[in-house]
């Protein structure tokens, strides 16, 4: 509800098919979850972006995830953010459906999320228009 209501704004959904979260873009990662199940971090042309693995994953305690960078971080497009034990996440009887929010929306004209696809690390799913 917290996400398809969008109250932290505008973003898209995603069914994982393997366990490794990458960069949208060029960003600077401002926060990990203590939990590690999300990801935040500023674009550089100032998005902020929250990329959230699975519903009530939280309550998984880190169990499954590992950050692979730091607050701080510079990373380019497709570097590897976070890497998740998927399976885990399912036998914990947890949906593995992963978002990323554009948390600053009410920044942009618009944000819209391209549906319907076969996502890849060299898709665009979300298009922000300043």
């Amino acid at each position: 509800e917290t996400f398809s209501s969008e109250m932290l704004g505008k973003g898209v959904a995603i069914i994982p098919s393997d366990g490794l979260v990458t960069s949208p873009s060029n960003d600077t990662v401002s926060m990990i979850f203590d939990t590690l199940h999300a990801v935040s971090i500023i674009a550089d042309t100032g998005e902020e972006v929250l990329i959230h693995v699975g519903l009530d994953t939280v309550k998984m305690r880190g169990e499954g995830f590992e950050a692979l960078v730091a607050v701080g971080d510079i990373v380019k497009a497709k570097d590897p953010l976070l890497k998740v034990d998927l399976n885990k996440i399912k036998e914990a009887g947890f949906d593995p459906v992963t978002v990323m929010i554009i948390c600053n929306s009410d920044n942009y004209k618009s944000v819209e999320s391209v549906t319907d696809i076969t996502v890849t690390n060299d898709s665009e799913i979300l298009v922000v228009i300043p």
